[in-house]
Formats: C-alpha cells, sequence, structure tokens
C-alpha cells in the first residue's frame, strides 16, 4: 500500500487529485498527485505574493518561499504541463473508465453493508450487476464483461477517493473530511471479500491510501 500525505491547502484540490488517479499506472498516478502538489504550493506563493498586501521580504517565511519557488520553477513548469495532459487523457477516455470503477466500489460496499458479500466475477455477481444496468441505460464501456473486469483490475485500488466525493456531495455536512470517508471505504473494501473466500475485494498492496495531516 503507498500512503499520500494530504496538506489543508490540498482540500482544495481534492477533484484534481480524484483526475491524477485516473492515470492507468501507480508510477503515472503518484506522478500526477506530486504534480497537483506542486500546483497547489505555487498557487498558495502566488497568492502570498499578488495584490496590494505588503509583505517583508526579510521575514523568514517569505524568504524561505521565495527561495522554494526559484528552486523548483522548472519543477513546477514540467508539473503544469503534465496536469494539462494528464486531464486531456481524463476527458477523452479515463473518466469514464474511472467512473465505472466506482460504480463497481459502490456496490462491492453496498453488499458488505447489507452483509451478503456478493463475488464479482460469478453468473450473478456485481460485475454481472454492472453490466446489466449499464445495457439498460445505454453506458459506453461497461457493457462487457471482460472490459469490466479489466477496468476494475487497473482502478480498484484508487476508488475510495471518488466514492467519498460523492458520498460528501449526497451527504453534505459541515465539518465533513472526504479523506476520512476515503479511508473508511479504502478500508471495507480491503478487509473484506465475498462470502466463502479469504481474499479481499481489493488487496492493500494495490491501494493508494490518503492520510490527512492537519497543521496547527
Amino acid at each position: 500500500m503507498i500512503e499520500v500525505a494530504i496538506y489543508e491547502p490540498e482540500l482544495l484540490s481534492v477533484e484534481m487529485l480524484r483526475v491524477a488517479l485516473s492515470e492507468e499506472t501507480l508510477k503515472e498516478r503518484l506522478r500526477a498527485i506530486e504534480n497537483v502538489k506542486y500546483d497547489v504550493r505555487a498557487s498558495a506563493v502566488e497568492s502570498l505574493f499578488s495584490g496590494d498586501r505588503h509583505i517583508n521580504l526579510n521575514d523568514p517565511r517569505y524568504s524561505a518561499s521565495l527561495l522554494h519557488v526559484a528552486k523548483t520553477s522548472s519543477r513546477s513548469h514540467d508539473a503544469g504541463f503534465e496536469a494539462a495532459q494528464t486531464i486531456q487523457r481524463y476527458e477523452k477516455k479515463n473518466e469514464r473508465k474511472l467512473n465505472v470503477a466506482e460504480q463497481v466500489g459502490k456496490l462491492v460496499v453496498l453488499s458488505i453493508l447489507d452483509n451478503k458479500f456478493a463475488g464479482l466475477h460469478t453468473e450473478t455477481g456485481i460485475l454481472q450487476q454492472v453490466e446489466i444496468d449499464a445495457r439498460q441505460h445505454n453506458i459506453s464501456g461497461a457493457k462487457d464483461k471482460d472490459v469490466l473486469r479489466k477496468i476494475w483490475s487497473t482502478y480498484r485500488g484508487v476508488v475510495h477517493l471518488g466514492m467519498a466525493l460523492d458520498f460528501c456531495e449526497d451527504n453534505p455536512q459541515d465539518g465533513i473530511n472526504v479523506f476520512s470517508i476515503a479511508e473508511e471505504f479504502r478500508r471495507a473494501l480491503s478487509e473484506n471479500g465475498p462470502k466463502g473466500t479469504t481474499k479481499p475485494y481489493v488487496n492493500p498492496d494495490d491501494q493508494i491510501k490518503f492520510s490527512y495531516i492537519s497543521i496547527t
């Protein structure tokens, strides 16, 4: 399992982190997440030095920020370019696949909560349910079980963040932390398996865990 630290400024870029997860390999996802983090830092520094605010450049906090910008300007430029490419791939093909995988994840969690612990690949399993629903609603890319297997295999380790975003949107509450919800979903997927098996729905080694770090 790969653990990614999330700091408070990055709470405003959760949607972009989800877009980063739409990349198809772990290496690409981690690079895309890093790009989001660079963009957040660059935006924060740009905001700090914009407007009519008087900044004392002798203040160590601000001088350190300027030094950081200078040292990472090349990487920040690359991050912006790569992020644009990630968004392009997301909008062209990966959004649909990630959405499908997140729907599978939701059905898995519902099955766990209902104490059914349904299988994924059986004749009446969860993938079959998604396939039938896709055919009824003419959802492209989810009408074939082999395609569904591939999509789930590709994205099963990262579906928990998108699932948490949808949950928070459907259940707006003050103070709710999307990363706490995402962690609950991640653990449900990795600590439970289909009835009659000992293998979890998602191997923890396939997952990216988001750990929110509050700095007070």
